[in-house]
């Protein structure tokens, strides 16, 4: 038996003597409240701070033990069920100060942080009095998602484009004035988005955007004019690094093969076999290797033919 057992208030004030007997074992418990009372592994206590005495005969062997029962204040239930956005990670906090805790996530702390959906319950002790209590936790989908705290942009990215993705029910205010889920950039510093959402509430994201000259960057322009008039007469990528592979191949709507290249200083004059192509959109692919390098670099994009 414990020196002490700890009975909580509202609780049956029962002691039970827990190992198991053999078969022919008797039991005696005394007590001044409850006179003594033969042969049962647990009594009723009727006073509290009274020690309980315990005596077990089994053939010639006789074991003696006491516990003093005491009364301690159950510790009290505060957790909640709750529903909240994914993107705001929520603290559960079981309080009662100063009494021990066991959480299903194994932590020992009165507040543990959670950020995933799932049911989490925390044993609270004092001294001999414990409770369990649980909380269901839904995390919903974020307001908006994508959001990255910094982003770079190359000075020669045709499209700097900051974009989110907005949840059902999303609406978003960008500090450009856009509702838009993405935006252009055009100028380093930082932009901030405003979420709004019934569940969610109001958010505000900020995102810091630099822009860098990138090495080896690839300056291709999206449109020509080879008329013969010597002026953006043929199409080519201006380079700014040497390359140990390079080709650029040009193909037409149908994915017809109109040019293709493996000479950093090739121009397309807009012809094929000798004959100009009509006035369309094209696509462009550039597969390139740096010099000191052993990765291959592919460019996509498209080009337009004017007369």
């Amino acid at each position: 038996m414990p020196d002490t057992t700890g009975i909580c208030f509202g609780d049956s004030a029962i002691i039970e003597l827990k190992q198991n007997l053999e078969k022919n074992a008797t039991t005696e418990w005394s007590a001044k409240s409850i006179g003594i009372i033969y042969n049962t592994k647990k009594i009723k206590v009727k006073s509290l701070n009274e020690k309980y005495y315990i005596k077990v005969v089994s053939g010639k062997n006789i074991y003696l033990d006491s516990t003093v029962v005491k009364m301690y204040s159950k510790p009290k239930s505060f957790l909640r069920d709750t529903v909240l956005c994914k993107n705001k990670p929520l603290v559960l906090d079981a309080k009662n100060p100063g009494l021990l805790f066991f959480w299903s996530t194994g932590e020992t702390t009165q507040k543990i942080k959670v950020e995933s959906s799932g049911s989490y319950w925390v044993k609270i002790t004092n001294l001999g009095c414990t409770i369990i209590d649980t909380s269901k936790v839904k995390f919903l989908p974020a307001a908006i998602s994508g959001i990255n705290s910094e982003t770079t942009f190359c000075l020669s990215d045709e499209n700097k484009i900051l974009t989110v993705k907005p949840s059902n029910g999303t609406k978003v205010l960008w500090n450009t004035g856009s509702t838009s889920p993405s935006i252009t950039i055009n100028n380093e510093g930082n932009y901030w988005v405003k979420s709004v959402n019934k569940t969610c509430g109001e958010q505000t994201d900020t995102i810091k955007v630099k822009l860098k000259a990138c090495d080896c960057e690839m300056i291709i322009p999206n449109s020509f004019t080879p008329n013969e008039d010597n002026r953006n007469d043929y199409f080519f990528p201006v380079l700014q690094c040497e390359y140990t592979y390079f080709k650029i191949t040009i193909s037409d709507r149908w994915e017809n093969t109109v040019y293709t290249s493996n000479n950093v200083n090739g121009k397309w004059d807009g012809r094929f076999k000798g004959n100009l192509c009509p006035e369309e959109t094209y696509v462009f692919v550039i597969e390139s290797i740096e010099k000191g390098s052993d990765k291959k670099l592919l460019r996509k994009g498209k080009i337009t033919l004017f007369r």
